[in-house]
This record gives structure tokens, sequence and C-alpha cells, in this order.
């Protein structure tokens, strides 16, 4: 159960950090649409990259929900392992969340992915063809995401032939 509670402690972490970048974009966000000039962040931004100031907003808006989405993720992740840190491995609540929590990995990664996409052709005027580091990471959240669901199947599958098991003793 060591390997449980390192999981349990790097979700904390990670939950933590990802908490504090959102709440810091979201004032940046802010802070320049209420037109507050800022120095000491270096956010700059070519005219000529969006078509207009407008479109940075909703890129950036864009990108601070997928990572909501994603923190949505690794809370019900985190829930998850403090089930399997229980012991209590046959528990709804714990296939629900990592079912729950996959889904929501594969749709974030997937939106994410997307998202710069289309932010790449359409306003930097960039296509990438080939794997590049965040496409890697995009798959590897992926792979992670369809892997919780394939567990939480696999252990519903269990708990099904454990109840079985239970019923013919």
């Amino acid at each position: 159960m060591n390997s449980a509670r390192t999981l349990y402690l790097i979700l904390n972490v990670i939950i933590f950090l990802l908490l504090i970048s959102i709440g810091l974009g979201i004032i940046v966000l802010a802070m320049t649409l209420l037109g507050v000039k800022q120095e000491f962040i270096g956010l700059k931004h070519d005219a000529l990259i969006f078509k207009t100031e407008s479109m940075l907003y909703i890129f950036t808006f864009l990108k601070l929900v997928v990572y909501v989405v994603f923190v949505v993720a690794l809370w019900k992740l985190r829930r998850a392992t403090k089930l399997l840190l229980n012991k209590d491995f046959y528990n709804s609540e714990l296939l629900i969340g990592m079912f729950n929590s996959g889904k929501l990995m594969v749709l974030s990664s997937v939106s994410l992915w997307f998202i710069d996409e289309i932010g790449n052709m359409f306003f930097k005027r960039k296509v990438f063809i080939g794997l590049s580091e965040k496409t890697l990471v995009y798959l590897l959240i992926i792979a992670m995401g369809l892997f919780l669901m394939l567990m939480s199947t696999i252990i519903r599958d269990a708990k099904v032939i454990k109840e079985e098991n239970d019923l013919t003793v």
C-alpha cells in the first residue's frame, strides 16, 4: 500500500500546484480584461498572431476550463486512491470515481490537444506534422485515462465474481 500512499501524496501536490496555476491565470486574465497594465508577467502577444484580442481571451478561457476539468479528474482519482488506502477495493464509489476520472482525463487531453492544434493552424499559421513533446504528453494522459477506465471495468467484474462467490458459500 506504499505505492497507493505515494500516489495519494503526488496527487495532492499536483492538484495544489494546478489550483495555484489556474488561480494565477484567472487573475492575469481578469487584470488584462480590466485594462490593468502588467509588466511583471511578461505576457507579450503579437497582434498579427491573433486576429483580434478577443480571440486571445477566448483561447485563454478555453484552456482554463480544460485545466479545471483536468483538476476535477485528478480530484476524483484522489478520492478513489483514498478508498484504496482504506483497502475498500469493491466499493461502487471506487469504480465510479476511477471510471469518471479516466473519462475526464481523456476529455481534457483531447480538448487541449484540439485547442492547441487549432490555435497553431489558424493563429500562428504553423502546421506541425509529427510528434512533439506536447503531443506525447497528451497521448500519455489519454493512455492513463483509458487505463483507469479499463481498471475500473476489471474491478467491477471482480466485484461481481466476489458477490457470486459469497452467495455460493
